[in-house]
């Protein structure tokens, strides 16, 4: 048995509004590889604009973000 508790979609990211490019809803854009418009900028989760939030999905784009983030910095 399991609960789910919806507690609605406010991706809570008006701190980053005039920076990061969202869409009209206020979900950051990323390409696949969950960078932004700001070159060593990611964003993953929720906050993102995408079709499925759910923990897994988050996570999924946590993992992602944190290697490309690795592969940025070694870039340097």
């Amino acid at each position: 048995m399991g609960v789910f508790v919806f507690i609605g979609y406010d991706p809570a990211t008006s701190l980053f509004k005039g920076s990061l490019n969202m869409d009209t809803s206020g979900y950051l854009i990323t390409d696949e590889t969950m960078r932004t418009n700001i070159p060593g900028v990611f964003a993953a989760g929720d906050v993102r604009q995408k079709q499925l939030r759910q923990v897994v999905t988050a996570t999924a784009d946590g993992a992602i973000a944190a290697v490309m983030a690795e592969k940025y910095i070694e870039s340097l």
